[in-house]
C-alpha cells in the first residue's frame, strides 16, 4: 500500500497525511463509542475541493474506500470506516467563508466550518443560519449538519432543519468528478440565491445523505436577520406532561406564526439528574423538583408584536398545566440561558456520559408528528418495561426519553436512547439492546434523521422501505459509486 500513501502525499502534502497507529486509531471511532473502531489506513486532510478530488480518483484507482468527515460528532457511526481499512478524509482544514451576500441574504463558505465559526461571523452582522446545527455545534461541522439534517441546535421550531435552508452544494462525486447544484448549476446564474429552477432537485440526493452520494465542499445556505426583540420562559408542567407538552405544541401551530423560536421538554428523570450531574447557576432553584420541564423562546421585530405573542403562547400553556418558574437564571430560567448564552449548544453535553465516567450514549433520536409523540414516549415505556431484566444484568443500563423538542411545521424530535456501560462484558448486549430499540422506533413510525451506520442498516434490517424505494437508492449509489468506494457500508451498500 506505499503506493497510495505516496499517492496522497503528492495530491495534498506530506503534512497533511498520516499513516501512523496513534492517528488512524484516533479516527477509528466517534462519539458513538459504543460501534467497534475500525482504524483506517490512511488519514489525509484536504485543503481544497481539487484535493478532495484527486483523492477519490486515487481511492477508484487503488480500489480503497474513502470516508468522508466533519467534526465526528455523530452519534450514530456516521464519521468513521465501517469496513476495515480505507481512508479517512477529514475536512477541517476546509473551513473558509467565501461570501456574505446582503443581497441575496445568503452565505457561501467551506463545509468544514463548525456552525459556532459560521454563527459568530454572522452574528457580527446581525445575521444567524436559520437552524444553527445540532447540539454539538460549537465542535460539529456544517457539512455534517448538511448530511444528517441537523435540528437539535437553536431555531428548530421556527426554522426546522439546517438542510431546509440550502441554496446550493458544490460536492465532488463518488469518481472525483465536481458538480454544483441548485443556483449553482447554471454557468450564467450571477450569484447563488434559489435552490430550485433548473429541473429535479439534485441537491436533495446530498442531504442528508450521511456521506453516501458526495463529500460536499461548499455549501450556500439563507440567512436570516437576527430579531431584536425576545422572550425565554421556562416552566414546570403537570402530569401526562408528554401529552400536555403535545396540546400545547398543536395549539400553538394552529395559531399560526408566533415567532417560536425554540420549544423544549424535559422528563421528570431528566429533571432530576440533572440536579446531580450539572453545576450551573440555573440548576440551583431546581434542586428538590420532580416535575418535568417545558420551556420556550419567542422572537420578534416589536416589542408590541413580542407582546401579544406572549401573551397567546403563555395562555396555552397554563390551560395546559405549566406553572412559570421566574424570569432570571436565578429562578431556574433554563430558556434564558439556552437563547442568551448559547445553552443550546451546551444543554445535552452533560448527559452523554449520564450515569457517570465510563457511561455512553446509544441513542435512538428520530421525528414523529406532534401528536404522536405521547405514543411514542408509550411505546419507549413499553419496550423498557419488556426488557428490564437485561437492562438491570448489563449494569443498570437506563432507557427513555431525555427530551424532545419542537421542529419545523408539526414535527418533534424525540431525543430517546439508553445509557449504557462502556465495558467488555457489556459491550455484546450493549449492541443488542440498542438494535432491538431501533427497530421498535423504526417499526412504530419514528423517522430517523441521523442515520450514520446503525440507523441505517436499521431501516434496511426492519424491511421499512417498501421494494422500490431501497432498489431506486441502490440504482443511485450504483451509477454513482461503480467501484463502491465512497462510505462504503451504510445502508448495506
Amino acid at each position: 500500500m506505499s503506493g497510495v500513501l505516496k499517492a496522497l502525499q503528492d495530491a495534498v502534502g506530506t503534512d497533511y497525511v498520516s499513516d501512523k497507529d496513534f492517528m488512524t486509531y484516533a479516527y477509528a471511532r466517534g462519539i458513538d463509542s459504543a460501534l467497534p473502531p475500525n482504524p483506517p489506513d490512511y488519514v489525509v486532510k484536504p485543503g481544497t475541493t481539487e484535493e478532495v478530488a484527486e483523492i477519490v480518483r486515487l481511492a477508484n484507482k487503488y480500489k480503497t474506500a474513502v470516508i468522508p468527515r466533519g467534526g465526528g460528532c455523530c452519534l450514530m457511526g456516521g464519521s468513521k470506516p465501517i469496513e476495515k481499512g480505507g481512508i479517512l478524509l477529514d475536512t477541517a482544514r476546509m473551513h473558509k467563508i467565501i461570501n456574505i451576500d446582503e443581497n441575496t441574504l445568503t452565505v457561501t463558505f467551506e463545509t468544514g466550518i463548525t456552525w459556532a465559526e459560521l454563527n459568530a461571523k454572522l452574528n457580527e452582522l446581525g445575521y444567524y443560519t436559520g437552524n444553527l446545527g445540532p447540539g454539538s455545534g460549537i465542535s460539529a461541522v456544517v457539512g455534517g449538519g448538511l448530511s444528517h439534517h441537523s435540528v437539535g441546535g437553536g431555531g428548530g421550531a421556527k426554522y426546522g432543519s439546517c438542510t431546509e435552508h440550502v441554496v446550493a452544494l458544490e460536492v465532488v462525486l463518488p469518481n472525483g468528478d465536481i458538480v454544483n447544484t441548485g443556483s449553482n448549476a447554471s454557468i450564467y446564474t450571477k450569484e447563488p440565491f434559489c435552490r430550485f429552477g433548473f429541473g429535479p432537485d439534485l441537491t436533495g440526493l446530498f442531504l442528508g445523505d450521511n456521506g453516501l452520494l458526495g463529500i460536499k465542499t461548499k455549501a450556500t445556505l439563507e440567512i436570516f436577520p437576527r430579531p431584536k426583540y425576545h422572550a425565554a420562559k421556562t416552566f414546570t408542567i403537570e402530569e401526562p406532561s408528554a401529552e400536555n407538552s403535545a396540546k400545547i405544541w398543536l395549539a400553538w401551530r394552529k395559531r399560526g406564526d408566533l415567532g417560536i423560536y425554540d420549544s423544549q421538554w424535559w422528563t421528570q428523570l431528566m429533571v432530576i439528574g440533572t440536579q446531580i450531574l450539572t453545576d450551573v447557576p440555573m440548576i440551583k432553584p431546581w434542586i428538590g423538583l420532580d416535575k418535568a420541564v417545558f420551556f420556550y423562546t419567542i422572537e420578534a421585530e416589536t416589542e408590541e408584536q413580542l407582546e401579544a405573542n406572549v401573551k397567546i403562547v403563555d395562555q396555552i400553556c397554563k390551560e395546559h398545566g405549566c406553572t412559570e418558574m421566574g424570569p432570571e437564571l436565578k429562578d431556574g430560567n433554563w430558556a434564558k440561558w439556552h437563547y442568551e448564552e448559547q445553552g443550546h449548544w451546551l444543554n445535552f453535553h452533560g448527559i452523554w456520559g449520564g450515569m457517570g465516567p465510563g457511561s455512553i450514549p446509544l441513542t435512538t433520536e428520530h421525528h414523529v408528528p406532534i401528536h404522536r409523540f405521547p405514543y411514542m414516549a408509550h411505546k419507549l415505556d413499553e419496550w423498557e418495561a419488556a426488557h428490564k431484566a437485561e437492562l438491570d444484568a448489563n449494569g443498570g443500563m437506563q432507557s427513555g426519553i431525555s427530551t424532545a423538542l419542537l421542529c419545523g411545521h408539526t414535527t418533534v424530535e424525540v431525543d430517546s436512547g439508553l445509557l449504557a456501560w462502556d465495558k467488555p462484558g457489556y459491550r455484546e448486549k450493549n449492541m443488542e439492546l440498542w438494535k432491538s430499540q431501533i427497530e421498535m422506533v423504526i417499526r412504530e413510525g419514528g423517522m430517523p434523521y441521523m442515520l450514520g451506520e446503525i440507523f441505517s442498516k436499521g431501516l434496511i434490517d426492519t424491511e421499512a422501505f417498501e421494494g422500490t424505494y431501497y432498489q431506486f437508492l441502490k440504482n443511485v449509489k450504483q451509477i454513482l459509486d461503480p467501484n463502491r468506494v465512497l462510505s462504503p457500508g451504510k445502508f448495506y451498500l
